[in-house]
């Protein structure tokens, strides 16, 4: 095999290695329902609630406390995460997809971390209350 044949395979490896290793993160996140999670906010101890979903769509309608970090935002939020650090996050973006992302970089900073089941499409398929900004 020529050197570039060999780098190809190797980026070709690396970017199967990659999506694979985020999978298996994203499997072993635990999930908390809709339900679950306002059961959760009237308790002495609440969860924090991120929505990383951009400023635009966190202004047209979010979960109650929420804090909005965009997923795209981690290092310029990292002050805001590191007080976060010792807090159970719940994560939610649309439908998912952005969520994954940042929860994988999250859980490998060592954070401990929920997905919510459904995400906004599914807390508003339930009916469930959104704040408007």
């Amino acid at each position: 095999m020529s050197g570039q044949t060999l780098k190809v395979v190797f980026v070709k490896f690396s970017i199967v290695l990659s999506l694979f290793l985020s999978a298996v993160v994203n499997a072993n996140l635990q999930r908390v329902k809709a339900g679950e999670l306002l059961v959760n906010q009237m308790s002495d101890a609440p969860y924090t609630i991120i929505d990383v979903r951009t400023v635009e769509e966190y202004s047209g309608g979010h979960i109650k406390g929420a804090i909005n970090i965009p997923y795209d935002q981690i290092e310029a939020q990292s002050f805001l995460l590191n007080e976060l650090k010792n807090k159970t996050l719940v994560v939610y973006c649309r439908s998912g997809r952005r969520a994954n992302i940042f929860e994988n970089e999250l859980t490998k900073r060592g954070f401990t971390l929920l997905h919510l089941e459904g995400d906004m499409l599914g807390w508003q398929a339930q009916g469930l209350p959104l704040i408007k900004q």
